[in-house]
């Protein structure tokens, strides 16, 4: 387990089976630390990957393909893009 050297001066307060707690305790007496490390540790982890999971964009070849070409090849603005930047430049020149 990580050494936890941030001050904890928050709370978490929770409820958990006996069955839980249980696995827990062994798990923690496994990993050589106490319950509250070992739990704080696996939420931060856990958190850790599903955040990461969802902020990051995974392409198989296909999809990095015509992703690279789209910014190496954009395509000609089209009338309705080229109104919408006009407007833009025009409401923010002041």
């Amino acid at each position: 387990m990580k050494n936890d050297n941030h001050s904890r001066d928050e709370r978490f307060d929770l409820r958990i089976s006996a069955d839980i707690k249980a696995l827990v305790a062994r798990a923690a007496e496994v990993a050589g630390t106490t319950m509250s490390a070992f739990m704080i540790e696996s939420v931060r982890d856990r958190a850790t990957r599903l955040i990461e999971q969802q902020e990051r964009i995974e392409l198989n070849n296909e999809g990095r393909d015509v992703f690279l070409n789209a910014l190496t090849n954009p395509p000609a603005p089209n009338a309705k893009l080229r109104r919408a930047a006009e407007k833009y430049r025009t409401e923010n020149i002041n």
